[in-house]
């Protein structure tokens, strides 16, 4: 059954299909001697507003009924209407709507139905319409704010020394349906970096049911100490404890500003913690003043181009070694061509160590 008000559906419809899933069966027929005296076996007094806080919404919620017949008024009383509507969306029934629904589940009858051939015992009588609306209440949009902030500002504390975050515009107000309202805040991403603009979601529940969720956006700001380049390096540089302390300084910077990459672990007393047995170099410049980050840099290769190797050749239990000019960079385990001196032939040899290659087979 269709109904119009302030937002339309289909709130009997829907009940319909649940009430014959369930096997529910129509009321049972009423005969004359039912009747009051007036003519009708009910009287059906259709309240103008209700407001409910369960669902579904049954007949006995949204009318007056008065009977002689206590087992017909407990049938018609629990006679499903529909869903009750989203909070702060109240629909509107009219009665004519009502009253075909109720005379086609429970096989009674309104006086204008006479013609059928059976008595007229449904009297209705009230409001022409009646609005539907759900108990609720509004969650204050300040109080969702301050609970994603707070969630927020703890993460951050754990990557900065300070920070300062605002809400990037006004949160909307909550409607929720009427019980214990409880928020809870997701948790953000352990391995993300802040950012300017960072989105915190929401779960608003209520009664340990979960109802909606919303998100607060933010605008962020958040200092930490890091290193940065006191001057401007280029690609291929090897950075070490020794280039980063001579180098390198640390200085308070807006997290959020850093481009790209993970920041490099630092230490209190070298700069850096990067390990000694795994070098790295540069593989794009570093301008003055700018964050070192891992995207800067990349593992350091053992043997290098224009440099020179030791070249070993093994056959049986002869083994040859010479030196020979490296044509590309290569790191342990990796193919790279070279040239033995006075020959023009390149020849392709494996990485075995720090400026040493071997002949492959």
């Amino acid at each position: 059954m269709a109904f119009a008000s302030k937002t339309r559906g289909v709130l009997i419809a829907l009940c319909a299909a649940g009430y014959a899933a369930a096997g529910a069966a129509p009321l049972a027929p009423v005969g004359p001697s039912a009747q009051t005296a007036t003519g009708a076996a009910v009287s059906i007094e259709l309240r103008p507003h209700v407001k409910l806080s369960q669902t579904p919404v049954r007949l006995g919620d949204i009318a007056f009924l008065t009977t002689r017949d206590l087992p017909m008024l407990r049938q018609l009383m629990a006679l499903p209407i529909g869903t009750a509507p989203r909070p702060g969306s109240p629909v509107t029934l009219d009665r004519d709507t009502i009253a075909r629904w109720v005379e086609t589940r429970s096989g009674l009858q309104a006086p204008n139905g006479a013609s059928s051939g059976r008595s007229p015992i449904i009297r209705w009588e009230g409001a022409e319409e009646t609005e539907i609306e759900s108990a609720s209440q509004q969650l204050s949009g300040e109080t969702i704010a301050n609970a994603a902030r707070s969630v927020l500002l703890r993460w951050l504390a754990e990557r900065s020394v300070r920070a300062n975050v605002q809400a990037a515009s006004a949160v909307r107000d909550l409607m929720l349906p009427a019980g214990m309202p409880m928020l809870r805040v997701r948790p953000l991403a352990k391995q993300a970096m802040p950012s300017k603009r960072m989105l915190v979601w929401v779960d608003a529940w209520v009664d340990d049911r979960f109802v909606r969720t919303t998100a607060v956006t933010f605008e962020v700001d958040a200092w930490a100490p890091l290193t940065v380049a006191a001057a401007g390096m280029d690609s291929g540089t090897v950075i070490d404890g020794i280039v980063v302390a001579g180098a390198m300084q640390k200085r308070e910077v807006d997290l959020t500003t850093v481009k790209r990459g993970a920041l490099v672990p630092t230490g209190s007393d070298d700069h850096t913690n990067l390990a000694s047995d795994k070098p790295q170099r540069l593989r794009r410049p570093l301008r003055a003043g700018e964050v070192l980050t891992d995207a800067h840099l990349e593992p350091e290769p053992v043997v290098t181009r224009g440099n020179w190797a030791n070249l070993q050749s093994r056959s049986g239990a002869v083994s040859v070694e010479s030196r020979v000019e490296v044509l590309q960079d290569g790191r342990q385990g990796q193919i790279v061509r070279v040239k033995v001196p006075g020959s023009r032939a390149e020849v392709l040899a494996r990485v075995t160590g720090r400026g040493q290659v071997e002949v492959q087979p």
